[in-house]
């Protein structure tokens, strides 16, 4: 496994924190980690794993609200310097966060950043809401 996603793991697995691991076709490795029925997915890749990507789902965007949509998720694009929104190709509103890491750092960083993105996800979740069921 590559050494910050096995750091990573390992910190989640002392904690007793439940989560799914797996290793892509192009030896990436990907941890799956539950909170408030949305996932974080952190995909570790590069040496050792230092290039850490984070993903949210949030929602499904109705074909009629994507306009509005977009421009929510641009407003928060200004709000929130740690997270990008975006609607991606099946029109899923994705909290995405990028980050370079070092083994000395990899545990405590993915999950501060990992806990950063949730807490975004949910200040932001009012907007989006709004968005997609008003």
């Amino acid at each position: 496994m590559l050494t910050c996603a096995e750091l990573f793991v390992n910190y989640l697995r002392e904690k007793n924190y439940q989560f799914n691991v797996r290793e892509s076709d192009r030896g990436d490795i990907i941890v799956d980690f539950p909170n408030q029925g949305k996932i974080c997915r952190c995909f570790f890749s590069g040496d050792d794993g230092k290039y850490l990507s984070l993903y949210i789902v949030f929602e499904n965007v109705p074909a009629d609200k994507i306009t509005d949509a977009l421009f929510v998720c641009n407003e928060l694009n200004c709000a929130y310097k740690w997270a990008t929104f975006y609607i991606d190709g099946d029109n899923d509103i994705i909290i995405h966060d990028d980050a370079i890491l070092s083994p000395e750092t990899a545990a405590g960083e993915t999950i501060e950043l990992m806990i950063r993105l949730f807490n975004i996800t949910d200040e932001a979740k009012p907007k989006l809401m709004k968005v997609i069921y008003a």
